[in-house]
């Protein structure tokens, strides 16, 4: 089922078990607090165990699962990123899962694919959600396929988003904000927030939407350059990612990334000449925010590492220009690189 058809089964039962799984994390996420939520109830009284998939045993789970509640709610058992469990115990669990027990609830997160990915890279975590969504719904629970929405279907979603805010919008409204979000279902949660917050009267109008719906991907374009300057390399790699899988271009990041640290080398060297920020921003003709960020990321680097950094990039830009490597891959090498140093 759907995320939309797990919101209207939850309003009719809990189910014994559930599954949720695929590539979009926040709609895992949300339908993880979703089912714990609908677990507690109003007096939010449930007793819950949580397992992780790497070097949990079926056996605790089970036994976790007929463990009496001591609260006198179902007993709830969690078991995060569960195509983590090692084969024999994945195993034990599909086997255990045919022995059902009354008054628990198992939630089993598998993240990176669904039952029906078919991504070669996500091949073990499709395989882990095939093998328990059979036995899952074999117990009476229900699979939740949690995939990532295309640039496409956005508008769509978004709709659905603002109807369970009691909000409507035209569709310049809501390609408004699918082309700030992008395929970013955690910005588009949080923009739909800040519009709930913003607008009276039920319809969000394009106005609406350029008030208070920032344009997250040049955010993240400022997110992914601050977290490289910074040698941040997980968060570095993991917005490139997001930038390039929601239509960003290598050449485009590059470019930016090129302007930052040429922007960079010349702080440096205004700095070693003792000039102060307010000489540079005139020097340089840059925001005073800009040069005090700079000034606060130059510390980290001499100039002949800058003037490494800045080969490095120009190594990239004819790699991509001739695409001797696939983009995703020189880009990933280039940020790595930039991060380290090397």
């Amino acid at each position: 089922m759907t995320f939309d058809e797990l919101e209207k089964d939850l309003a009719r039962r809990l189910r014994p078990v559930y599954l949720v799984a695929g590539e979009e994390e926040t709609l895992v996420e949300q339908a993880r607090a979703l089912i714990l939520a609908r677990a507690a109830g109003d007096k939010r009284q449930a007793e819950i165990t949580r397992f992780d998939g790497r070097g949990a045993a079926a056996a605790d789970i089970d036994g976790a699962m007929r463990t009496v509640s001591l609260f006198g709610g179902p007993r709830v058992v969690v078991v995060k990123d569960a195509q983590d469990l090692r084969p024999a115990e994945l195993h034990r669990l599909v086997e255990a899962l045919k022995r059902p027990v009354s008054g628990s609830l198992l939630l089993l997160l598998v993240r990176g694919a669904g039952a029906q990915s078919r991504d070669p890279k996500r091949a073990k975590a499709a395989r882990a959600a095939q093998s328990l969504a059979k036995a899952v719904e074999t117990a009476g629970g229900a699979v939740v396929n949690c995939p990532r929405p295309k640039v496409r279907e956005m508008p769509a979603v978004l709709g659905r988003m603002l109807a369970r805010r009691s909000l409507r919008a035209d569709d310049r409204a809501l390609h408004a904000i699918a082309a700030s979000v992008g395929e970013d279902l955690g910005a588009a949660y949080q923009a739909i927030e800040k519009l709930s917050l913003y607008v009276s009267g039920g319809v969000v109008q394009p106005a609406d939407v350029a008030a208070v719906v920032s344009d997250t991907r040049e955010e993240s374009v400022f997110a992914l350059i601050d977290a490289v300057s910074e040698g941040r390399t997980a968060p570095a790699l993991a917005t490139l990612r997001r930038l390039l899988r929601d239509g960003e271009s290598g050449l485009s990041l590059l470019s930016q990334l090129v302007r930052h640290f040429r922007t960079l080398a010349r702080v440096k060297a205004l700095s070693r000449r003792r000039q102060n920020a307010s000489a540079i921003q005139q020097a340089l003709g840059l925001h005073p925010f800009v040069v005090q960020k700079c000034l606060q990321q130059i510390e980290r680097f001499r100039e002949p590492e800058l003037a490494a950094r800045l080969r490095l990039l120009a190594a990239a830009d004819g790699n991509l220009k001739r695409s001797r490597y696939p983009e995703r891959m020189e880009m990933e090498r280039l940020i790595l690189a930039l991060c380290r140093g090397r």
